[in-house]
Parts: structure tokens; C-alpha cells; sequence
């Protein structure tokens, strides 16, 4: 793939554009399937600055590990261009000297501008060949008082002046579609009499050197130089009027014919020129808005939303007073590409007025509903939690749904058993074999689904009874439809949250299920980033390698940013980092991502993606050994809606465990880790989410606790590390490849407190060469690291060097140079006798 001018933007376009270039780009060249993936992009340094997306995207690929090379291409030297004109003149280097170095003087060394003057000093006679002195000759005096700036427009466009009115007018109508014109609107623009000699001229237009033809789809300009010189052309006050008019020419040539493939550029001409009409034509103007809505649509469609607005933009003043009355599906339509558009460039505040506006002005029920839909992402998204809550819960019972508001554990369980009890037997082909879902119903589950996620916030204990619901509605209907499989899904999310080995694996089986059913349905594309950041955040981590799943995260987000669901884009986004750090991805790699999606979405508005962010930006930095302050980083920008740093907040409390535990402060490691426990032989899924969040960190709460143990403590304290290991126990029996090593690490460390040196040593070993077989490479100098401290207290001080040794290699690997700092103190007080 090349593209040879990543700045390049067309009129209708914004920098939101290239988040969602670089994603499908991005997602493409570090997919581990699309090994032979070359992508090839050029730009000019001059006309780019250090923030541009072009930057993100190059460190966003080496973060993926997609080897990325940078060639600089300067301007050609004196000597070069010495070189060069002395090989066009057939004539020694030292004799044309002279008139080279005024060319480099004039061009600055650019290879296309040095040509054009060269050609320019021969189309002047001010280089000749002269038959008489069989050499060529030139006016060094001349040439240097020639009137033209550093760059090549003057001389370009004294050229093109000197030309014939029809190939100005070729090239003047071709400049108005930047820098290539597509054949088909050559063909239908010579329809028109005023236009009718293009395709003539823009074969002189060729044979001048001015354009190429590009196979036999469209013609080209050389360089964007010519066609800045041959847009020049056309006076600065008759622009408007021109493009305008070449637009409504193309219209009305094409007008009752399938023009898909040049409707942005009709749409184009025609915006560009809007303002010169003087007298407003109702019926034209009407006809233009739903030009402008086919051009929006095919751009959604095509995933490019900033387009999508723009047009949507220049429809809306077209439309009549009363258009909400009179022409009710095309305002309908409009104003929700509008607010889905608005939505996706991170205008919330837009996309919430234009949704009010569908919701006042719509004269039916499913109109209101999609718009609710929307509406609600919109609050989520800016930190209205609470209020996107209670918009849904409303809708849902204006659905005919009854729900509680509130459950207790008893029922919540009961719920969750006899859901359990109905998916028995559940099969993909029983599953496949379902008709489709009427239209309320398959509403009422888009809803849920919404509800589902927008409940983890403010209503956390009332999630899985969305969940079950989602399966109780498919399951008691026979019917299905594609949010039956996130219901699914979240119903296997809350299972995996469970403490009990069948559960989880009867969990997994049923996530599994619903991913492999996706291929029932023809469009499905919408609800991947949905669904994939449910299964690989909170059920497939049971199933596949944690490193798959925050890759998989990745394509999550990279899909939803190409899709438009930026909501989910961003859930993804989040867990792709909290399940890199899990996997000992390394941190300086981690750091440049997370930086990278921060970008992103301060470019999109979402104030809960931001907040997630900033706080694993925060851990990374302190893991690396990194002061960071997370109070100035959003000074500027307060997330008053939603603070998950109130000391109150699950996510606070779990970032500041786990920087406590990596900083070996353990009093205040336990502090932050009990705050965040649950009973952990309590046969419920009412403490499911907090249960998925401590599968990963249990292993650190159990080591911490051997850092308080005391002599006097409680038996419930010194019990604590048993009961993790038992719950890690489990974890490992479905997933060995996660938690295997984790098991080990804390059975070795038990062993170690009680004395039991010989099964200390063994599962050390073990804990070891799992973590390195798993490649968690942090963990593996974990493992090494409580191996040197067992080897140190009871006195082999060889065997702690060398495994407090082989702790820092792995650290260093993973970039914690806060605990090669820290293992390297403990080498240092190594006394080994020789």
C-alpha cells in the first residue's frame, strides 16, 4: 500500500481523519496474519508539524513491533545539480559551473524545480544551442535578474498562460478537483457545451508534461506544484462561481443516473462553490440536501465521519423552513448522520443538541429509539454516568420491561442459576438454527446490552441480571439476533467472575459459543468492538494467552475507531492496556501506546476513556521509575462528571495496590488490597467484576502479606495467602498458560514461610520456568526475585546472587528500572566469600 502524501486532507476532511486512517493502517501492518503487509508513505517535513498524526502513527507501529524506517530525502546539492546540467549539455562540469549555481540559487536544489527552469531558460532563449560555436551558450545576467520567486508557480503558471483557451480550460477544470480527475467526469462534464472540449485538452494537457494518465481511471497532475499553478489560473474572485458551476453541470449531467463512484466529487464542486447563487431555488436546494445526504452516507459508509459531517453540514441550510413537516425522512436521516458523525469527531456537545432535536421533532417510536441509542453513548462518553443510567432504565420500561432497581445477592443468584440451568445443552447448531428476532425485541436487547456496560460504573451489582435477562428474552423466544450474542457474553463475563471451577468452565464454553456464532449474521461488523472488548477483557483471558488478548483488544479498538463506535473503541483501548500490563509487555513500549490513545481521545471528547488512561499512564510511569502527577496532567481539562480518584473508587484503589506492591510498600499495599477483597468462598456472582479484576492480582496480594505477617497477627491475615492460592488453584486448572506460574510462585512462597525449604525450591523453580514459558517476563524476575530472598534467609548467599541476578536481566527486559534499582541494592549487600 502506498500512500504519497499522508498530510494530504480534501476539502471536506478534518484532523479527526487521521485517527481513523492510522487505525485501519495500523491494524493491517501489526496483524501477526498480514506478515507480507509493505506500507510505503511520504510527506513533506515542510509542511507538517511535531504533533501531526503521521508522528502517533509511526510510534504506535513500532510499538506493535512493525519495523519502521524513516528516509530523509533533501534537495539536491550544487555539485548534484553541476552534475546534472553538465550531462544535459554535454559539457565539462567546470564550464557550466556558472549557470548551475544560479539554477541552485533560483530552486533551492528541488529536482522538479530545477527541471521546469532549466526548461523555462530554453523556452525563453536564454539557453540556446549555438550552431556557430557548436556548444550551448547562456546570459548569466539575464537568467539572474529573471523576476520569479524560489518556487516553481511563476514559471509554471507563464507557461500555462501562454497556452490555448481550450487547454486552460482543461486545466483550470481539472485543478478544481485537487490533484486527480477521474475519466467518468471528464465523460460526463463534455456533455455540457461549455465543457465539451475537456477531453481534447486534457490530451494537450498530457502532451504538455502537465498530467499523466493514470491506466484508464483518471488523470493526474505531475506535481501538486502544477496544480497550485494551474489553479492559479482561475481569478481569486471567480473561484466560487467556477466551481459551483462546473459542480452543477456535473449534477445535472449525471442527475437520474448511479453515480456512487463520483458523488463526492458532484457534492464537492458544488459546496465549494455555495454562496454564489444569488436567487434560492426550493426545488434545486432540495435536491442538493439529498445529494449532500448520499455523499454523507456513502462516507459513513466508508467509515470517513469528519467527511460525513461536512457534507451533512452543507445540506442542512438547503432544507425549507418547514422541513421537519414536509420532507420528515430526509431531516430524519440527516440529523442522525449529523449527531453520529458529531459523535464520532468528539463534539459531544453537538451530537447531544442535534439528538435532542430528533427526539422533539420524531413522529415515531423506533426513530426515538435509535436516537436514545445514540443519546446515551454521547453521556457515557462525556461522564454523565449516572444520567446515562437512568435514560436507559426509562426507555427499557417504555419497552414493557419490568426491572428492579434494586436485587438482592439471593436473587441475583437465583437469577443467574436458573439462566444457567436454561443455556444446558446450548449448542452452536441450536443456536444457528434460531429464526430471526422481530424488530422491538431485538431493540430491547440493544438496550440491555447498553445498560450492561453503563451499569459497571454506577449500578455494578445490577449487571448480572441485565445479563441474564439478554439470554432469557433469546432463550424463551426462540428467536435471535446479533446482540443475543453479547448478551451471551456478558452472561459468560459474570460466570468467569465466579469462584467455582464448573462455573467458570461452563462460562467460557458459553462465550465461546456466542463468538463462533457471529457467522450467522450478514452484518455484524457494528457490534465487534462491542463484543470483543466483553470476551477478550473478562472471559477469554480463561482461554487463550493474555498477549492474544490484549492484541486482540487492539483490533477491537482499531475496529471501532474504523466503525464509528468510538464508546466501545475506547473500552478496548483501556483494557488493551490493563491486559499489556498484565502481560509484562514492555513498559517503555506500553508508555508511547497509552500516550498514543490518550491522543486519540482527547480528539474524541471521552472523558471515561481519559480517565482509565491517565491512571494506567500513572502506573506504568511509576513502574518505570517515573515520578507523575495525575492532578496536573488534567488541570486543564477537570473530569468533574466522573473521578475514578476518589479513594472511594475500585479503579483508584486497584492502581494504587498495584504501584504499592512493585514499590515493596506493603502496610499500604494491604490497605489498598483489602479494600478491594471479596469473600473468596462465597458460592455467589453478585462480587463477579471485582473477583475478574483480582484473578490477575491476587498472586501480589498473597507476597504481600508475607511483608506484615506477624507473630501476633490474626488468623484471618495469615490465612490470606492460602485462600488466594486456592482461588489461583483454580484459575490455572482452566487456563495453565495465565496462571500456572502464579500458582507456583505463591505456593513457594507459603512453603517458604512455613520452613519447607525443599517445595519452596521446587516450586520456585517451577514458578520460574512457567512465567519464562509464558513469557511473562516480569513475573519470571518476580519469581527470581522471591527466590533470592528465600536463598538469602536461609543463608546460601551464591545461590540468591545468582537468582537476584537473573531478577534484574528480566526486569531490565521489561523496562522497570525502579526494580533493577531495587534488586541491584540487593546484590550489593551480597557478601559471598570467594
Amino acid at each position: 500500500l502506498c500512500d504519497n502524501d499522508v498530510k494530504e486532507k480534501d476539502d471536506n476532511n478534518n484532523k479527526d481523519d487521521n485517527d481513523k486512517n492510522n487505525a485501519i493502517i495500523s491494524s493491517s501492518s501489526s496483524s501477526k496474519s498480514s506478515s507480507c503487509f509493505f506500507f510505503v508513505g511520504s510527506y513533506r517535513s515542510n509542511q507538517v508539524s511535531e504533533d501531526h498524526a503521521i508522528f502517533h502513527f509511526m510510534d504506535s507501529a513500532r510499538s506493535s513491533g512493525v519495523p519502521v524506517t524513516k528516509i530523509s530525502l533533501e534537495g539536491l546539492t550544487p555539485r548534484d545539480i553541476n552534475a546534472m546540467v553538465s550531462d544535459a549539455l554535454c559539457m565539462f562540469p567546470r564550464i557550466c559551473e556558472p549557470l548551475s549555481n544560479i539554477v541552485f540559487q533560483k530552486t533551492k536544489g528541488n529536482p522538479y524545480f530545477v527541471l521546469e527552469f532549466v526548461r523555462t531558460l530554453r523556452d525563453r532563449s536564454l539557453l540556446q544551442f549555438s550552431t556557430g560555436k557548436m556548444t550551448w551558450v547562456w546570459d548569466e545576467d539575464r537568467i539572474n535578474s529573471m523576476d520569479i520567486t524560489s518556487n516553481v508557480l511563476y514559471l509554471l503558471s507563464r507557461k500555462m498562460s501562454g497556452l490555448s483557451e481550450n487547454v486552460q480550460l482543461a486545466l483550470k477544470v481539472a485543478a478544481c478537483f485537487g490533484i486527480k480527475i477521474k475519466k467518468s467526469v471528464v465523460e460526463y462534464l463534455s456533455a455540457n457545451s461549455d465543457y465539451s472540449n475537456i477531453p481534447s485538452g486534457l490530451e494537450q494537457v498530457v502532451a504538455e508534461g502537465f498530467m499523466i494518465m493514470v491506466g484508464t481511471s483518471y488523470f493526474k497532475f505531475v506535481h501538486d506544484k502544477v496544480r497550485e499553478a494551474a489553479y492559479s489560473l482561475i481569478p481569486n474572485s471567480e473561484k466560487k462561481k467556477y466551481h459551483y458551476h462546473v459542480g452543477i453541470s456535473l449534477y445535472l449531467a449525471t442527475k437520474g443516473s448511479i453515480v456512487d463512484d463520483i458523488v463526492f466529487s458532484i457534492a464537492g464542486q458544488i459546496n465549494h462553490g455555495m454562496g454564489f447563487p444569488t436567487v434560492r431555488d426550493p426545488e434545486l436546494w432540495l435536491d442538493l440536501a439529498k445529494l449532500n445526504e448520499k455523499a454523507a452516507a456513502k462516507a459513513v459508509d466508508s467509515s470517513d465521519y469528519g467527511a460525513a459531517r461536512s457534507y451533512v453540514n452543507a445540506a442542512l441550510p438547503l432544507l425549507p423552513k418547514k422541513h421537519w413537516k414536509n420532507h420528515y425522512d430526509l431531516s430524519l436521516r440527516l440529523y442522525f448522520l449529523l449527531a453520529k458523525s458529531s459523535h464520532w469527531c468528539g463534539d459531544l456537545e453537538k451530537a447531544s443538541d442535534v439528538l435532542q432535536t430528533i427526539l422533539r421533532e420524531s413522529q415515531h417510536t423506533y426513530d426515538k429509539l435509535n436516537a436514545y441509542h445514540l443519546f446515551v453513548l454521547v453521556l457515557y462518553d462525556g461522564g454523565e454516568t449516572a444520567e446515562a443510567y437512568r435514560t436507559l432504565f426509562e426507555v427499557l420500561l417504555q419497552l414493557g420491561e419490568s426491572i428492579p432497581k434494586k436485587l438482592s445477592p439471593t436473587e441475583t443468584n437465583k437469577m443467574y442459576k436458573t439462566t444457567a440451568n436454561m443455556l444446558t445443552g446450548l449448542t452452536e447448531e441450536s443456536l444457528l438454527e434460531m429464526k430471526m428476532m422481530d424488530r422491538t425485541s431485538q431493540f430491547r436487547l440493544k438496550f440491555y446490552n447498553s445498560i450492561a456496560v453503563v451499569a459497571n460504573m454506577p449500578r455494578s451489582d445490577m449487571v448480572p441480571f441485565f445479563a441474564c435477562r439478554m439470554v432469557q428474552l433469546t432463550l424463551d423466544s426462540q428467536t435471535i439476533c446479533k446482540y443475543s450474542l453479547i448478551g451471551l457474553v456478558q452472561y459468560a463475563a459474570i460466570g468467569c467472575g465466579h469462584n467455582n471451577l464448573e462455573v467458570i468452565q461452563e462460562a467460557c464454553r458459553i462465550g465461546k459459543l456466542a463468538v463462533a456464532a457471529l457467522k450467522k449474521f450478514d452484518s455484524y461488523t457494528d457490534i465487534i468492538p462491542r463484543l470483543f472488548f466483553i470476551y477478550y477483557a473478562l472471559v477469554a483471558s480463561y482461554l487463550e494467552p493474555v498477549h492474544a488478548c490484549a492484541a486482540n483488544l487492539l483490533k477491537g479498538f482499531e475496529c471501532g475507531i474504523a466503525c464509528g463506535d468510538t464508546s466501545s473503541a475506547f473500552f478496548n483501548a483501556v483494557h488493551h492496556i490493563r491486559i499489556s500490563v498484565i502481560a509484562g509487555t514492555p513498559l517503555p513500549i506500553l508508555l508511547k501506546k497509552t500516550e498514543y490513545l490518550l491522543e486519540v481521545i482527547k480528539n474524541h471528547g471521552n472523558t471515561i476513556g481519559k480517565a482509565h488512561l491517565l491512571l494506567h499512564r500513572d502506573t506504568i510511569l511509576t513502574l518505570m521509575g517515573k515520578g507523575y502527577d495525575y492532578h496536573s496532567a488534567v488541570q486543564d481539562d477537570p473530569m468533574e462528571a466522573y473521578d475514578p480518584k476518589k479513594p472511594s473508587a475500585p479503579l483508584y484503589q486497584y492502581h494504587k495496590s498495584i504501584r504499592a506492591f512493585w514499590l515493596g510498600h506493603c502496610e499500604r499495599g494491604h490497605y489498598f488490597f483489602e479494600k478491594l477483597t471479596v469473600p473468596g468462598l462465597v458460592d455467589d456472582v453478585v462480587n463477579w467484576r471485582m473477583r475478574e479484576h483480582r484473578k490477575f492480582f491476587s498472586l501480589y496480594h498473597g507476597i504481600n502479606t508475607f511483608g506484615i505477617i506477624k507473630p501476633s497477627s490474626d488468623q484471618r491475615l495469615k490465612d490470606t495467602p492460602i485462600n488466594i492460592l486456592e482461588g489461583l488453584k483454580i484459575s490455572a486448572a482452566v487456563s495453565r498458560w495465565n496462571f500456572h506460574n502464579k500458582a507456583c510462585l505463591l505456593a513457594a512462597e507459603i512453603y517458604s514461610y512455613k520452613g519447607n525449604h525443599q517445595e519452596a525450591k521446587v516450586n520456585f523453580a517451577a514458578a520460574i520456568t512457567s512465567a519464562r514459558s509464558s513469557n511473562f517476563i516480569h513475573e519470571q524476575g518476580l519469581a527470581c526475585e522471591r527466590a533470592g530472598f528465600h536463598y538469602k534467609k536461609i543463608g546460601q548467599l551464591a545461590e540468591a546472587y545468582g537468582f537476584f541476578n537473573q531478577a534484574k536481566q528480566c526486569y531490565a527486559k521489561w523496562g522497570s528500572q525502579l526494580k533493577v534499582d531495587s534488586v541491584t541494592r540487593q546484590l550489593e549487600s551480597i557478601q559471598i566469600k570467594a
